[in-house]
Parts: C-alpha cells; sequence; structure tokens
C-alpha cells in the first residue's frame, strides 16, 4: 500500500515563530492561539492546525505542545461530571452484541466488558485493557470499551468502577476528583504493573475452563491482544512480552525503543515485537504524536505493522462518546489480526483502504497485505 504521511507544517510554522521569539530573548508567557489556517501553507503534506488549537514551548528541552479546544481537561467540572455519569451507566455498544460492564467478585482487580448475551455470539477473543493516566479504573472508557465488547470482545481491563479517578498533573503530582464525598479507597490509584494484565488473562482462560462459569467454553483463548491508552499504552507494550499476546495496540501513546530514556525494561523495546503491531494516535496535538512516531520506525520492518493518526481528535477526544470513526478502525485492526477477518483489512490497509481517502486519517503501514 502506497503510505498516505502527513506532516506537521501546521505545527512546525507555530513552533517556529515560538522557538524564533525565544532565540531572541523573548519569554512567551502563555500558550499562544494558533494563527488562522489562511496564514499556514496548504497541500496533501500539511496539516492545518484548527481554530483554537493552544501550542506552548519548553524554552529549556524546546519541546512543543498542543492542545485542542475539544479536549476534555483533567480536574475540570465537565470532566468530574462525566465521570460520574460514566460510572452510572455502562454502554450497549453499536454492534450486534449488546454489551455489559460487570465487575467479577473473583477477579476484584478488574472490570470486565462483555456481551451481555453470550448465547448467540462466536467464541470471543480476549483483549487485555490498560488505562490512560495508568488509572486504576477504566471508567473514562466506558463507552470505548462497551462498543468493542459489542462487537464480539472479551474486554479484562484493570481497575474498577469504586476507584476515584486519578488526576495527572503533568507540571508535577498527582490529585483525586469526583462527587462532593469522594470515593474511600485503600486501592492504588495507579497501576503501571503489566502482571495485572496478564492477571486478567489468567482468569478468563480460567473461566473459559470453569464449568458453571458464564464465560465457561465462550472464549477463544488463542486469540488474545494486549491494548492500552497513553500510559497504558506502553503498559500494553510489557505485557506483550507474553507469548499468548498474538497482537499489541498504542492508542494515544508509544513504545520504548532503545533511545528511550524512562524504561522500565530496558530488554523490551520496540524492535523486540514479534507480532503484529499498531499505533492510533490523535495527530501533532496528540501529546504522545512524536513517541509514537518513533515507535513505528523502530518497531521491525518485517512486521504487519500500523500507525494511524486522527488528527482532530487530540490525545484524549476519541473516548467519551466515543468517536465511532476511531471505534471502528481499532476494532478493523482486532478483527484483522485476532479474527482473520480480511474484509476488516480494508479499512486500513490494500488498494480499497477506506481510511486512507479520509483527510482526518494519516496512514501508514508496513507488510499487510
Amino acid at each position: 500500500m502506497k503510505a498516505i504521511t502527513n506532516r506537521i507544517a501546521g505545527g512546525a510554522f507555530l513552533a517556529s515563530a515560538l522557538l524564533s521569539a525565544i532565540a531572541a530573548g523573548q519569554q512567551p508567557s502563555a500558550p499562544q492561539p494558533a494563527p488562522a489556517p489562511a496564514e499556514l501553507q496548504t497541500g496533501s503534506d500539511v496539516w492545518i492546525a484548527p481554530q483554537g488549537v493552544q501550542v506552548s514551548v519548553d524554552r529549556r528541552s524546546g519541546r512543543m505542545s498542543m492542545s485542542l479546544p475539544i479536549q476534555p481537561i483533567d480536574g475540570s467540572k465537565e470532566q468530574t461530571i462525566r465521570f460520574e455519569e460514566w460510572r452510572k451507566h455502562p454502554y450497549a455498544g453499536t454492534g450486534d452484541f449488546p454489551a455489559t460492564r460487570q465487575e467479577p467478585q473473583s477477579l476484584p482487580t478488574h472490570t470486565v466488558y462483555r456481551p451481555a448475551d453470550l448465547s448467540k455470539t462466536p467464541k470471543l477473543p480476549i483483549l487485555l485493557w490498560s488505562n490512560g493516566g495508568c488509572r486504576n479504573t477504566s471508567v473514562e472508557f466506558t463507552r470505548f470499551l462497551g462498543e468493542i465488547a459489542s462487537h464480539g470482545y472479551l474486554v479484562v481491563a484493570v481497575g474498577r468502577s469504586d476507584i476515584p479517578f486519578m488526576l495527572v498533573n503533568y507540571n508535577g503530582g498527582l490529585g483525586v476528583t469526583g462527587s462532593n464525598a469522594p470515593i474511600k479507597t485503600t486501592a492504588p490509584l495507579q497501576i503501571n504493573d503489566p502482571t495485572y494484565m496478564i492477571r486478567g488473562l489468567d482468569w478468563a482462560i480460567a473461566e473459559n475452563s470453569r464449568p458453571g462459569s458464564d464465560l465457561y467454553g465462550k472464549l477463544d483463548t488463542a486469540k488474545v491482544a494486549a491494548l492500552g491508552q497513553s500510559c497504558g499504552a506502553e503498559q500494553s507494550f510489557r505485557a506483550a512480552k507474553d507469548s499468548r499476546v498474538k497482537t499489541v495496540l498504542g492508542l494515544n501513546g508509544s513504545f520504548p525503543t532503545k533511545e528511550s530514556s524512562r524504561n522500565p525494561d530496558p530488554e523490551w523495546t520496540a524492535d523486540k515485537v514479534t507480532v503484529p503491531a499498531a499505533l492510533f494516535e490523535g495527530g501533532p496535538a496528540d501529546l504522545a504524536y512524536s513517541g509514537a512516531e518513533q515507535a513505528y520506525t523502530a518497531l521491525p520492518a518485517t512486521l504487519p505493522v500500523l500507525k494511524a493518526n486522527m488528527n482532530l481528535v487530540g490525545h484524549t477526544g476519541a473516548y467519551p462518546m466515543p468517536d465511532i470513526r476511531w471505534s471502528r478502525a481499532v476494532i478493523a485492526w482486532l478483527d484483522w489480526t485476532l479474527k482473520g477477518d480480511t474484509n476488516a483489512m480494508q479499512m486500513f490497509a490494500g488498494a480499497q483502504c477506506s481510511m486512507c481517502s479520509d483527510s482526518d486519517w494519516w496512514v501508514e503501514s508496513k507488510n499487510i497485505h
């Protein structure tokens, strides 16, 4: 497939202006709004930053960041309202098998998303999910995970709904949000340990073999994916060291490379992966964008690899509703790698690649045919 490559000309324009000011000794006191699109170049290889994008540059490192106006902000009143709504109302999804959300007593550290009626489903592949911010709750992803489950998957997600939403202050420090009477718990607010994901896999395999279990004989235990968002993408990558994992996905996150400075397992880097890998990113305004670019380059040249950027969702915008195009793209990768659905592959690769003709998606791939 001919790759469709889009570079960050819009972001580069903005960064260049700010960096020039820095070089001249000027100090931008606050993130600057994006210039009007008319001021930016146009063309097939150019990204035009939408109105309202905020850009900032770290003066010491030169690192540029952008944020989209549609992004939920940690700690905002809107985020608190969303969290409570998600916690109270599981999402059935739009697939053929309406989903439910469960917190099994036999797996007290996880939440399960699956089709509510298992009598008519084919055997379900197993998806191991880790959360953004390595949070110990999947509540903010309730709708996204419900959507995936409704297409015939068992999702075993790290964390419970009775754990408060942990705030990540990227300038340092943590906090908690929730109702006026915050949830009381002794559970950790963050889980960055891949063995938790493997614990979920072990539980699912055991339930598939246990007479009397709702999942008895309902799972395809040979079809396993590890996936996660942001910090959870790295956690998923580390879980993919387990040979039972058949594909690994990083959503708004990246996989450590040999050059990574904060890899807890320096012997396990992107170049060591042996299973199909996908990186789904939110474009230049996604704080994981540059890391994903590096990870894509580092992944083995012989592997089936996908890098798909939906350039208007940024770091977190794909999940609250959820964004149906984002969800369907992730599901298509899972359907192809775990269910052998060649029609699903046509969404992101091949001569009929539908995402490739959508200007909101930038798609690159290797060895997918």
